[in-house]
This record gives C-alpha cells, sequence and structure tokens, in this order.
C-alpha cells in the first residue's frame, strides 16, 4: 500500500476521535446480555451453545431473555474481553421498573474492538474505492467513517455488524489479487453475524459460473466457515444440535418499537396493525416473495456484468429492503454496499446510492439517541447528555419513523430495480441467441 494522503488520514483521526469521545459514556442494551453471553462461553467453554437459548437466562446471569443467535466468532470473542477486562452487569425491578446498568470499563472494552472493527473497515473501503481515483475513495471513506449511523453503531449503542463487514470487505479487496482465498473470508464471515448471508450467496453463485475451477472456491469458504466450529466438534459436538433453531431467528412478527424497525414495509404493518386494528401480519410473513423476485434479479445481472462488488453491494440492500427485521445496526454495512455501488455503476442508480446513504444518516439524528447515554448507566454523564439532546431532533413520533423507513425502502427498490431490471435484455438476447424465444 501506497503511503496515504494526508486527507485519508484527517478522516479517520477525525472519525476515530468522535467515536473515542462518545464511546465510555454509553451503553446500549446488547452490552449488557453479551456480558451474560461472555459468562456462559466462559463457563461450559465449547459446549456454549447447549445453554444459548433463554431459558435458563436468569440461572446463567443474563439480563434479558434473547437467545444468542450468532456465529461462535462473538461469543470467543466476548468471553476473552470478559476473561481480561472483568466488568459487571446489574438487573434488578423496583417497583414495577425494570433496572439494568453497565459497569463502564466493560461497555467501552467491547466497544473498542468495536471501534477497531469499524476503522478498518472504512480503510478497506478506501482501497477498494481506490481505483476509482484518490478523491473518490477517500470521499467514499468520508461517506462511511464519518456517517452518524456508523457512529451509532460501533461507538453509541456498540454493535458488531462492522466486524462481519470488514472481513466481507477484506474478502473482496484479496478477490482483486487471489481467485480463491478470498472464499474463506466469506465463509468465516457468516460465522461473525449471519445477516451477511445475500452477500456470500451471491459469492457462491460467482463460484459457480466458473464451473469446475469454482469447486476449489467452495471448499475454501466451507473451510472458512467452519474453522471456528472447529473446537466445539470435537470437544462438544452435541451443543451444536440447537444451532439451527438458535440461528433460525425470531418468529416472525410485528415489530415494535417502531422507531426500530427500518423496513417500510413492516413499520407501515404494525403502525397500521396498532392503530387501526388491521391484520397485516401476512405481508411480514412473506417477505421471503419479493426477497426471492429481487434476489434473482441480482443474480441474473451477475451473470451477464460479472461485477463482485456490485452484485454483493445489491444482494445486501435486497436483504434491507426486503427483510421483515430491519434493525439500525444493519444500516451500517448497508452505507459501506451505498457507497461501493455509487462509485461502480454509473448514471441514476450511482446518483440515487450516494443520496441513499447520506439518507441513512439521518436515522440516529432523528432519534432520542441520548437514551444511551443514561439508561444503562448508574452514573450517566448528564453534561453528555445535555449534548446528545442539542445535536439530535429526540422525535419520538411513530408516523415520523414510518416515513423514514418507506422512504428508505422505498429508495432501495428503486436502486435494485434500475440496477438490474435492464439486464433482461441481455437475458431476452442470449435466449435468442440460443433459439429459446424469438427475436
Amino acid at each position: 500500500m501506497k503511503h496515504p494522503p494526508a486527507a485519508l488520514i484527517a478522516v479517520i483521526l477525525l472519525g476515530l476521535v468522535v467515536r473515542l469521545v462518545l464511546a465510555p459514556y454509553s451503553a446500549g442494551s446488547d452490552l449488557a446480555q453479551f456480558y451474560g453471553f461472555a459468562g456462559t462461553m466462559l463457563e461450559y467453554k465449547t459446549c456454549f451453545y447447549a445453554y444459548a437459548d433463554s431459558i435458563g437466562h436468569i440461572g446463567e446471569g443474563w439480563p434479558y431473555p434473547w437467545p444468542y443467535v450468532y456465529g461462535p466468532v462473538l461469543a470467543y470473542l466476548l468471553a476473552l474481553i470478559r476473561s481480561i477486562v472483568g466488568g459487571s452487569v446489574e438487573a434488578f425491578w423496583s417497583g414495577e421498573t425494570y433496572y439494568v446498568y453497565v459497569d463502564p470499563t466493560w461497555a467501552f472494552s467491547i466497544k473498542l474492538v468495536f471501534i477497531a472493527a469499524d476503522t478498518f473497515a472504512a480503510v478497506t473501503l478506501y482501497l477498494l474505492l481506490r481505483g476509482r481515483g484518490e478523491k473518490v475513495a477517500v470521499l467514499g471513506t468520508v461517506l462511511y467513517y464519518l456517517n452518524p449511523v456508523t457512529i451509532y453503531v460501533s461507538a453509541v449503542y456498540g454493535m458488531f455488524d462492522q466486524l462481519a463487514l470488514l472481513f466481507f470487505l477484506l474478502g473482496l479487496y484479496i478477490s482483486t489479487r487471489r481467485e480463491k482465498l478470498p472464499y474463506a473470508l466469506y465463509g468465516f464471515t457468516l460465522t461473525v453475524k449471519h445477516t451477511l448471508l445475500f452477500p456470500v450467496l451471491v459469492s457462491l453463485w460467482d463460484a459457480l459460473l466458473d464451473g469446475k475451477s469454482g469447486v476449489k472456491r467452495l471448499a475454501l469458504f466451507f473451510f472458512g466457515a467452519l474453522i471456528p466450529f472447529f473446537p466445539m466438534l470435537l470437544l462438544c459436538p452435541s451443543s451444536l444440535r440447537s444451532l439451527p433453531e438458535l440461528l433460525g431467528g425470531m418468529r416472525v412478527g410485528y415489530t415494535l418499537p417502531i422507531s426500530y424497525s427500518l423496513n417500510g414495509v413492516s413499520s407501515l404493518a404494525t403502525y397500521l396493525h396498532q392503530t387501526r386494528g388491521i391484520d397485516t401480519l401476512v405481508f411480514l410473513e412473506r417477505w421471503y416473495i419479493p426477497a426471492a423476485l429481487l434476489f434473482a434479479l441480482v443474480f441474473l445481472r451477475h451473470a451477464f456484468e460479472k461485477d463482485l462488488f456490485v452484485s454483493t453491494s445489491l444482494a445486501y440492500l435486497v436483504f434491507v429492503a426486503t427483510f421483515w427485521r430491519v434493525n439500525p445496526q444493519y444500516l451500517a454495512p448497508l452505507v459501506a454496499f451505498l457507497i461501493i455501488i455509487a462509485f461502480r455503476i454509473g448514471g441514476f442508480s450511482s446518483a440515487l446510492a450516494l443520496g441513499t446513504a447520506i439518507y441513512t444518516g439521518f436515522w440516529p439524528i432523528m432519534h432520542p439517541t441520548s437514551f444511551w447515554f443514561h439508561v444503562h448507566l448508574r452514573n450517566p454523564n448528564w453534561g453528555m447528555v445535555a449534548l446528545m439532546d442539542r445535536l439530535t431532533l429526540r422525535i419520538f413520533s411513530d408516523e415520523a419513523y414510518v416515513a423514514y423507513s418507506l422512504g428508505l425502502t422505498v429508495l432501495l427498490y428503486t436502486i435494485i430495480l434500475t440496477s438490474t431490471v435492464p439486464h433482461l435484455k441481455n437475458l431476452k438476447a442470449w435466449l435468442s441467441e440460443k433459439g429459446w424465444v424469438r427475436a
């Protein structure tokens, strides 16, 4: 790598300072739950998944009855950090109120890892875009690393989506130099977080398009996916029996609170059910129908264009546009993939992707983000709470978030369709050559 330009260094330093200023004074609910997961991992080690459901959450010291629904990488990481820094979580009822307080040392230690992943993901994104020119690469890094939603996910709430994103982006970057090695990283990505499944499936489709030469790539993919499971397979294979059920996720239902539901269809369906009593669950339960249709268009585009950067990015857009429950943390990878599309496709889709990447950053500004600066901290920094109140709009109205999520979903559908539908003519031409349709 060449000596990084001063502009890139300035962007990274600015984004890092902002994150490190915010991180010690806030904590999301998942950080409290992560402490419980870490304790279970330390106690049961390779048999972790046998105790990863929510049935015995009180006995396991989990503050919430949320099961562990991820691959083993996070569990290993959480256990390592807890063994080093310790920390604590208090959970108790007082009257009719349930309080959960997180030790700031634990919260900040976890966030440091997420911030590091976020930072390396930004640098990798810069490397991916550098072929389009230095200014483009720096601008893409600015749009990602200084975006309020990426800052919110890693430094305010504290979630690890950027860790999964990092491994996937590294795979894309290495794919420009080696054909097979990236597939191990794609497989490993799913053991960090399965929300990148759609982009990974496109990468497998890319391998299959190469026929027999793609077999080695698939083998490396499965090797990368199995590496984190090897200790469990060797020492406690029975614990993995519950894994499919855990990773299956929650049963489809109405998405509450609406302010944290960022799929427009789900938000509107939930809002109509809450305010009008209309049974709209069928629209959430059939989310896979539009997902399959849009995904097929992405597959078709890739068969003709074979631009893995764009195709995997569009696949993640399909996930966010159609999945029944889209949480704010899913927007962090979305920003990165939108930026890739913006600087590789060109035309209307490019401009729209660029605007959508900026649009995503409005959610933390709309939201009363200061909530996470006091709700889980026994001794909040009220100066930081006041500062966040001044920097955000503190909107509580469900209608505003329904409008925001609908806007986001419409934008994503438009990007996907304008980037894929024109390639249907390529399919028609190909079928004409085969003599299957008339020209």
